[in-house]
């Protein structure tokens, strides 16, 4: 079966190579925040829908391109061209510079090295993220060092391809690492395994290492196919209730569709419902399997409407092959399967008036019952969640001066599913998750919370972030499952009524982070970095942290909550 699948794939990728031309995404790095901001500020590229975060770079040069408001020398554009030089080289917008030793490498200032021929075109870029710092409660040294290397090119301009390895050794915040010892899984990141220091043996952490790659074609003018091992987004806020880029990696296949003033995208995955942490040696993961369909509609220029539906489930090491139609609901072929698979629908709005500041919401629904849901029975079924935020840009009149505030919430037992892995009856295989880490919002379900971010970039090399949160969860006790855990069966509920928003033990949590990041190359940083954090359950859990670091070609993995 499975190399009948192989084929299938491969013919469906090797033909219709006639049409088209290579897009590949941009990294997400400072462009992705430009580019949300810019958005806002000049919606004269209709095309560009900001809620499917994986960018094209061919959008980013026909969005500046096109722009009739945008500055030719701003902070943002010069940063944009510069990271997408292949798409502007014909343009005056190059800026015409040597770079560092440009005879060898950083021919562009953002390349270390680049091929470009008629045919075939490679970039390749350095990864490093080195980071050491002290919390004040411990007196706790903690470090990240990794390193690795990122390639990305074309091939006849058509097929396109990305890759990238990251390996590392570090410890992470006190908040952080509890979790990790409780879900048994690195936020992000795939294998770890204890890590001693040679030259210092008080300094411990974990060895961990990830990798991403994708290749992708047109098939037609309009229809772009995809197959990678990597993470998406679907939103326009800082956290997304839909689809974050939290979890660890996984194999997937993508279709984007293009036509008139829709984006159309279809997400087949494979995730896996335990970590390798909880497996035994030289045992395969089980296996389980996620499939989406995202619409997103761009009436006018300002608005953006986008339908969500999801499915995952689990099946004896083979996809479900009725979810692979592109257009026919979920729900739909559920009913026709009798099938006990994870259904959940979503919405997600984003309207930009007087390109001025951008109103956004989400609202998530995994199951709802109408007749129980104004009543107060507190059906635990009543599985749902929303998101309102406003961002925005250059407040008061000041320049690069940009303003969030973002409010989400969650019911208890939203993502979560009934049926279990069968050699741990403890984890749900169908939930919402991927190698033990929500495929959604980093704090599960039963919560609610409020983020305000203040961004400056008060000149070009220097940027300011300011970040607080402000959350409270519901949490499970020893003998009382509050439906925070996503991990966990919902059938391990005490009963199917009495459910109240935020139920269980109440705890709270503020964290405010302060990132002052001067950019003393292209995609090179020197960071200073604060960080306080509160967690309130009955027992203090505090984190004082202060930190400097160099960063090239990456952006910090955001852990925070």
């Amino acid at each position: 079966m499975k190399n009948q699948i192989t084929l299938i794939l491969s013919l469906l990728f090797l033909s219709n190579v006639i049409h088209g031309q290579s897009v590949q995404y941009q990294p997400n790095s400072l462009a992705v925040e430009h580019l949300r901001i810019l958005d806002i500020q000049d919606s004269s590229y209709h095309n560009f829908h900001a809620g499917l975060r994986n960018y094209f770079r061919k959008d980013v040069q026909a969005f500046v391109s096109s722009s009739s408001n945008l500055s030719s020398t701003a902070y943002k554009e010069q940063y944009l061209v510069r990271d997408n030089v292949k798409y502007f080289k014909d343009s005056t917008q190059v800026e015409n510079r040597q770079g560092f030793l440009s005879k060898y490498i950083y021919k562009q200032s953002e390349n270390l090295f680049e091929l470009d021929s008629e045919h075939f075109d490679l970039y390749i870029n350095p990864i490093l993220n080195i980071s050491f710092g002290k919390e004040k409660q411990r007196n706790l040294l903690r470090f990240h060092n990794m390193r690795g290397l990122e390639l990305h090119g074309t091939i006849d301009d058509k097929v396109y391809f990305y890759s990238n390895i990251l390996e590392a050794q570090g410890n992470f915040h006190n908040y952080v690492e509890q979790r990790i010892i409780k879900f048994s899984a690195i936020p992000g990141f795939s294998f770890f395994k204890p890590f001693t220091s040679r030259l210092n043996q008080n300094i411990v952490g974990r060895d961990f290492s990830n990798a991403q790659g994708y290749l992708g074609i047109p098939i037609s003018k309009h229809i772009n196919l995809e197959f990678g091992h990597g993470r998406h987004f679907i939103g326009h806020g800082y956290n997304s209730l839909l689809l974050q880029d939290y979890s660890n990696n996984y194999f997937y296949l993508k279709l984007n569709t293009r036509v008139w003033k829709f984006h159309y995208q279809n997400l087949f995955a494979e995730l896996s419902p335990i970590s390798t942490r909880l497996n035994p040696e030289d045992v395969l993961l089980p296996k389980k399997y996620m499939a989406i369909h995202y619409l997103s509609f761009k009436p006018t220029q300002n608005f953006e409407i986008g339908l969500f539906e999801s499915i995952v489930f689990s099946r004896l090491n083979n996809f479900e092959f009725h979810y692979l139609n592109p257009v026919i609901l979920y729900r739909t072929v559920e009913y026709y399967l009798d099938s006990p698979d994870n259904v959940m629908l979503g919405l997600n709005v984003n309207w930009n008036p007087w390109n001025k500041f951008s109103l956004y919401g989400q609202v998530v629904i995994d199951d709802l019952r109408t007749t129980e849901l104004f009543s107060d029975s507190g059906w635990f079924g009543n599985k749902f969640g929303g998101q309102l935020g406003v961002l925005y840009p250059d407040v008061g009149g000041i320049k690069n001066l940009n303003a969030r505030v973002e409010v989400n919430a969650v019911r208890p037992f939203t993502y979560t599913h009934r049926d279990t892995v069968p050699s741990f009856p403890g984890i749900s295989i169908a939930n919402y998750s991927n190698y033990n880490q929500p495929l959604a919002h980093p704090l599960g379900a039963n919560f609610q919370e409020v983020i305000f971010t203040l961004d400056y970039q008060p000149i070009e090399s220097v940027l300011i972030k300011l970040k607080y949160i402000r959350a409270e969860q519901g949490r499970s006790r020893l003998t009382f499952f509050a439906g925070d855990d996503i991990l966990r069966p919902d059938t391990q509920r005490e009963s199917d009524f009495g459910a109240t928003f935020l139920q269980g033990r109440p705890t709270k949590m503020n964290l405010l982070q302060l990132d002052v990041s001067y950019t003393f190359f292209h995609n090179y940083f020197i960071d200073f970095k604060y960080v306080n954090r509160r967690e309130d359950n009955g027992d203090l859990f505090n984190t004082d942290y202060w930190g400097l670091g160099i960063r090239a070609n990456i952006v910090e993995h955001r852990i925070d909550y």
